[in-house]
């Protein structure tokens, strides 16, 4: 019962966490042995019993037949659970079959049960918890008498309990209060809005956001005008609830994924985020100036209105990754907008606006003198060994010779400058394309499409495109990056509809990252999935992570569409993911992205060579593990199509020879736990053609778990000699 855990009631309803407690505890004292039933009860003024928690094999008709309903002047309403509670001591009976209380006849149901059951005798001991009796341990047993002291034992466990609900509870106060503490750090005192300690935190994640989404971010600080002579007329408590009442109107008006701070005096910050353009800022501002120029009504029945001035800094178009500086910068723009607030057209102004106005970034300067170089990476088919296809890659080259990489350039780039690169990328992919046809090289190519482009006028733009190229638009496949609320807006929806009928191929990129697509996904015109590198990369450190690519094989075979895995950058792992069935594949163990002459001469060059896999001890977990899948499920499906005795042999498996191949210093010890899992294997077939449906997997599921583990520990210590010997 001491080993029964807290942590995972402490952040439960207390209804909840009380119960989970006392499940784990009775069930604690079920497993020991001596009871045939354990139970936590209450009797309410009525005398009805209320079962608060019930463990043993007859639990659902304790929970059934527990609850008696008697008057209160009735002789036998008072069972001795009741009578525990209300005399406040232990009682034992020795030979509850027969007691008083079970002869009444409205029990014969119940007394049939106990006997037929083979109940002998009960106890019932008081549980005190602030200094009165709170409820009943009661505790019952097969045997003629209850073991020696097992009142003393029962009133003990039951201050056990007790002392164990006392401490949840402590618990559980004591992270509130903390809760509070951090609460009121953040959090501003009159407004009950985030204060500038929260805002700190909110802009590194806001910043964050905006780089990994390619949005942009408005910094706005807010300051009200003519505040003051409210203060001064009807004195600072009006002063307060109109801040109180504006910084509600504030939070109700925002999007979700705003935020709003209380910086000081009459002063707010507000973060706007996934804003696509200077039109989308612009909406939300005026909406903000009408929530603040609305009349106020106050408490003393009067009516005030209030102005507002606000500085704005976007980001990521600001030049600095400092969260301090924007902050200065949003500040000089509100000192300058205050200064202007009799000449003005709005009462916001951005940073450095008559400068951006009249100024290109460094990327735009670049896009638009034609500083656009289209690099490729090879995709191979691993069942074929040849390359059928290239990703379009977007690179800047600038004045100085140095490549720019998407990571740079991305985001300096405007919603309408990202649409004119995919167009310029699309364009030269189609002429190296259809160069390369000529060469007899009847490629695929893949390129990168904005989610924020989609739209009629993408259409329209794709259109013109494919009708001044002779490239098939099915050999074209436009990815669209997975996240964000872009599958969510029917219109995208029905423009990739119109791409689609086009002819182009569409594709899910970095699948995996987000969950948003992965809940529509079902719904999109898409034909391929391209899973998320990240999952691939670090397989060498995670094997276990080839669990996910299978779940989403599976995913892709279902929705017949095909799988590209990236991220494939090693020998290992390229053995891993091919013995996994993965056909599609894309990395720097195939090749790194290029620049058309180099893919010219990769193409007429590179030789895949045909290899018996696996080739390394990562393919090997990678071969057991869709090995097992594949005969369990034949199992479930008909244990007939397994033949019990070859099953059996673990020799005449392909991965018998794998591991003498492969398995190093550890080869009797993997090929005595690769022989355990075919003797569990063939038994667990052989009773599945007796009993299929109470089948235990668990002692095949644990020779399993034995072999994988001992593969990747095995390939670990490989990995470490080859790190020390280099």
């Amino acid at each position: 019962m001491s080993k029964a855990p807290f942590a995972g009631s402490v952040d439960l309803p207390w209804d909840q966490a009380q119960k989970r407690l006392m499940d784990q505890m009775l069930s604690s004292l079920d497993q020991s042995g001596l009871f045939h039933t354990c139970a936590i009860a209450r009797a309410d003024t009525g005398h009805i019993l209320q079962p608060l928690a019930v463990s043993g094999p007859v639990q659902q008709i304790v929970l059934e037949n527990v609850a008696v309903l008697f008057s209160p002047d009735h002789p036998h309403a008072r069972s001795m659970t009741a009578r525990a509670q209300v005399e406040d001591r232990t009682l034992l009976v020795t030979d509850y079959v027969h007691s008083e209380y079970l002869q009444h006849p409205d029990l014969a149901g119940w007394r049939q049960a106990i006997e037929a059951i083979g109940i002998q005798w009960l106890l019932a001991t008081p549980i005190h918890r602030h200094a009165s009796v709170w409820g009943v341990l009661v505790l019952s047993g097969l045997q003629d008498e209850p073991p020696e002291l097992m009142a003393d034992s029962a009133e003990k466990v039951a201050e056990f309990i007790a002392d164990a609900m006392e401490h949840l509870e402590t618990r559980r106060n004591e992270q509130q209060y903390r809760e509070t503490l951090k609460n009121l750090a953040h959090t501003d005192a009159l407004t009950d809005l985030p204060n500038r300690r929260a805002l700190e935190t909110q802009m590194e994640q806001a910043m964050l956001h905006a780089i990994r989404h390619n949005r942009l971010l408005a910094i706005c600080m807010l300051d009200l005008d003519d505040f003051k002579p409210i203060n001064d007329t009807y004195g600072h408590e009006i002063g307060d609830e109109v801040l109180v009442t504006l910084g509600k109107r504030l939070t109700d008006m925002l999007r979700k994924s705003d935020f709003i701070a209380r910086y000081g005096g009459d002063e707010f910050v507000l973060l706007l985020e996934d804003l696509a353009g200077h039109a989308d800022l612009t909406q939300v501002l005026q909406k903000i100036e009408e929530i603040i120029t609305t009349p106020i009504l106050l408490s003393n029945g009067e009516s005030v209105e209030v102005g507002a001035s606000m500085g704005v800094v976007l980001y990521p178009f600001a030049d600095t990754d400092q969260a301090d500086q924007l902050l200065r910068w949003s500040d000089q723009a509100l000192y300058e907008i205050k200064a202007h607030k009799t000449d003005r057209e709005n009462c916001w102004v951005l940073f450095g606006a008559e400068i951006l106005a009249n100024r290109r970034n460094p990327a735009q300067i670049l896009l638009d003198n034609g500083a656009l170089e289209v690099w490729y990476q090879p995709i191979l088919n691993s069942r074929t060994h040849k390359v059928v296809g290239v990703e379009a890659l977007a690179r800047l080259r600038d004045t100085e010779g140095t490549l720019w990489h998407p990571a740079k350039f991305l985001p300096q780039l405007q919603p309408g400058s990202l649409s004119d690169l995919t167009k310029k990328v699309l364009v030269q992919s189609l002429n190296d394309l259809t160069l390369l046809d000529t060469q007899g090289w009847s490629l695929s190519v893949s390129v990168n499409l904005d989610p924020q482009s989609v739209s009629a006028g993408c259409v329209t733009c794709l259109q013109e495109v494919i009708a001044q190229s002779t490239v098939d638009p099915a050999r074209i496949t436009l990815e669209i990056l997975e996240g964000g609320d872009f599958f969510e807006r029917q219109k995208a929806v029905d423009a990739l509809l119109e791409i689609k009928a086009l002819g182009f191929r569409l594709a899910l990129d970095d699948v995996g990252s987000a969950y948003s697509s992965l809940l529509r996904m079902k719904d999109l015109p898409i034909d391929e999935i391209k899973l998320d590198q990240g999952f691939v990369r670090t397989l060498e450190q995670r094997p276990q992570d080839l669990h996910f690519l299978g779940a989403i094989q599976d995913l892709a075979t279902g929705m017949k569409v095909d799988l590209v895995v990236e991220g494939v950058e090693t020998e290992d792992v390229l053995d891993a993911v091919t013995v996994m069935g993965s056909t599609l594949l894309q990395g720097y163990a195939i090749a790194k992205p290029m620049p058309f002459e180099e893919l010219q001469a990769f193409l007429k060059h590179s030789v895949v060579p045909h290899r018996h896999r696996p080739i390394s001890l990562l393919g090997l977990y990678a071969a057991r593990l869709a090995q097992h899948e594949t005969l369990k499920k034949t199992i479930i499906r008909s244990p007939r199509a397994v033949d019990y005795l070859t099953l059996a042999d673990a020799t005449v498996c392909p991965i018998h020879g794998d591991i003498h191949r492969l398995g190093q210093n550890n080869v009797n010890r993997l090929d005595h736990l690769h022989r355990e899992y075919h003797s569990a294997i063939a038994v667990m077939d052989a009773l599945m053609l007796t009993a299929p449906s109470g089948a235990d997997w668990s002692a095949v599921d644990q020779t399993v778990v034995d072999f994988e583990q001992a593969i990747v520990e095995t390939y670990f210590e490989e990995k470490s000699k080859k790190q020390q010997t280099s």
